[in-house]
């Protein structure tokens, strides 16, 4: 297998509407609005979806959250998955946090670049983690002049937390506080070529049906059905499939592959993409026991670099793999997450 066929299959594995959702007996409801912001390219919009209280009222930086998805999936069909009738942005909304998820361009229902629509080999990758940390630039200034606050958290999932942490060292006075969720961090093994990063096409072609078995890898087999179970799995590939208008085969989404260049330019030829050093905002990294696309180790090697943040913590979920939001531990994930935000300690 070709050093670029390793890395493509690494990276393969994560206007206004409104809608009332289920909210316990006497409780709040949890309402949903989308919102399409513009892009740096004319003809691309961002998609934005919030969630909050119908009774919100006291917007502030600490309880303002945006979520990052990583290099394949769109954010909403991770991040908003109901699963047993509640997402992650439900479960934070319900407990009073102002939730939003953002599509990159190239995902979900973002716009997509023009080269998408093209053969893939015509053209050079697109939305690389420069374009990411642009996209997540225009959301963070719609949010802050929604809301009329000054900074808010971000959440960021694999690539996700490449982005955060990337835009966080780059305007630390604009965010509140960082989660970063399964990071990358350097990879082993032998650093692409010139000619390997020459033929990295302009996107990539997922098939989603993979992800269950690439995210339960390092899962004993006897507690896979456990940790994910399957109709959980078919939920989220069912809403994953339909985010891709015009997919270059039936049962595959589309995704952008300037994060798959950035990966061999950067974590797989033994460079930081960005700099945990700089960051001076709280920190938490979180990961789950059996995730075998970021490693426990990954995530402590960047843990042990945030030398300058004014408060940090480490997290590993138990019986959790990469995708530990939708599994069946995943309240334990949430709740960690809430403690690190609401931790007024320093």
């Amino acid at each position: 297998m070709t050093n670029l066929a390793r890395l493509l299959g690494i990276l393969t594995l994560g206007l206004v509407g409104w809608l009332s959702l289920p909210a316990t007996a006497g409780a709040a409801e949890v309402v949903a609005e989308d919102f399409f912001v513009p892009s740096v390219q004319s003809g691309l919009d961002l998609y934005l979806r919030n969630k909050h209280r119908d009774d919100y009222a006291d917007a502030r930086p600490e309880r303002t959250v945006l979520f990052l998805h990583g290099a394949s999936y769109p954010a909403h069909t991770a991040f908003d998955l109901a699963v047993e009738g509640q997402s992650w942005m439900d479960w934070l909304a319900q407990r009073g946090y102002d939730v939003y998820s953002l599509d990159l361009r190239g995902y979900g229902k973002s716009g997509r670049p023009a080269e998408m629509g093209q053969p893939a080999e015509s053209n050079r990758p697109v939305i690389d983690t420069a374009d990411a940390v642009d996209d997540l630039n225009r959301a963070v200034d719609y949010i802050l002049s929604r809301r009329g606050v000054s900074r808010v958290v971000l959440i960021g999932w694999s690539w996700g937390a490449t982005i955060a942490g990337s835009y966080a060292t780059q305007v630390p006075g604009r965010v509140e506080r960082l989660v970063l969720y399964a990071p990358q961090w350097l990879r082993d093994g032998p650093a692409p070529t010139a000619a390997d990063l020459a033929q990295v096409p302009a996107w990539r072609q997922i098939d989603p049906n993979d992800a269950r078995d690439i995210w339960l890898k390092s899962v004993p087999a006897d507690r896979r059905d456990a940790v994910l179970p399957r109709a959980v799995f078919r939920d989220w590939l069912k809403a994953t499939l339909a985010t891709d208008p015009a997919p270059s085969a039936p049962g595959t989404v589309r995704a952008p592959n300037g994060v798959v260049l950035d990966t061999m330019r950067f974590w797989a030829s033994g460079k930081p993409r960005w700099n945990p050093e700089q960051l001076s905002v709280p920190t938490l990294v979180i990961q789950g026991e059996w995730d075998a696309e970021a490693p426990p180790a990954m995530g402590m090697a960047l843990f042990n670099r945030l030398t300058h943040v004014p408060f940090k913590r480490y997290v590993m979920v138990g019986n959790a793999t990469h995708a530990a939001l939708i599994e069946t531990n995943r309240h334990q994930f949430y709740s960690a997450v809430q403690q690190f935000l609401e931790d007024r300690a320093r």
